[in-house]
């Protein structure tokens, strides 16, 4: 007989907080592959593509996703201002992470590699610091302002949602991951 059964919906915080540490894996590698390029490395289109696949359909397919279209609004309906604070702020990062993406995929289409490391630093900079404000203020202030109820809302929401963690799906390039093994 069991005595504790497990939640059968995540905890949206959680899966917010392990996509993160996925993001930040992603970062990581692509640092690695993007000091690679700076040493006069040859320019692996496949790598940057799967990244911006990557960024494309986890990013902001999902992840991004689950936080603009259910957890803002639900902290918003808690009591922040949705044109001011952590939401509007969080919400012009996410924006300014996709142009730098963008940036990033007309460098790597026209193969300038300058372009792309310069793109790149700009882009991890940048997501290492949002992640870095969602976990340490957005997400601590979540569980402060959001009831069980809308907790349990958001976890139905979020199991559509739910991504495949692993590194390895989205960053295929034979060369990935090399330094981890």
């Amino acid at each position: 007989m069991l005595d504790i059964l497990a939640p059968l919906e995540p905890d949206p915080i959680d899966v917010l907080l392990g996509e993160h540490r996925t993001i930040l894996q992603v970062l990581d590698e692509v640092e690695r592959e993007s000091r690679r390029l700076e040493a006069a490395g040859a320019l692996r289109e496949v790598f940057w593509r799967d990244l911006l696949r990557f960024v494309d359909e986890f990013d902001a397919g999902l992840h991004h996703r689950k936080e603009e279209a259910l957890l803002f609004p639900a902290l918003e309906r808690a009591g922040l201002a949705s044109d001011s604070g952590p939401t509007a702020v969080l919400r012009d990062e996410h924006r300014r992470i996709q142009f730098w993406r963008d940036r990033l995929e007309r460098a790597v289409v026209g193969r300038d590699r300058l372009r792309v490391t310069s793109s790149v630093a700009s882009f991890i900079d940048l997501v290492r610091n949002h992640v870095l404000k969602e976990n340490q203020i957005l997400f601590p202030l979540a569980r402060r302002l959001l009831g069980g109820t809308e907790i349990a809302s958001l976890s139905r929401a979020f199991v559509p949602l739910l991504a495949r963690q692993d590194i390895g799906h989205w960053i295929r390039h034979p060369f990935a991951l090399e330094a981890s093994t």
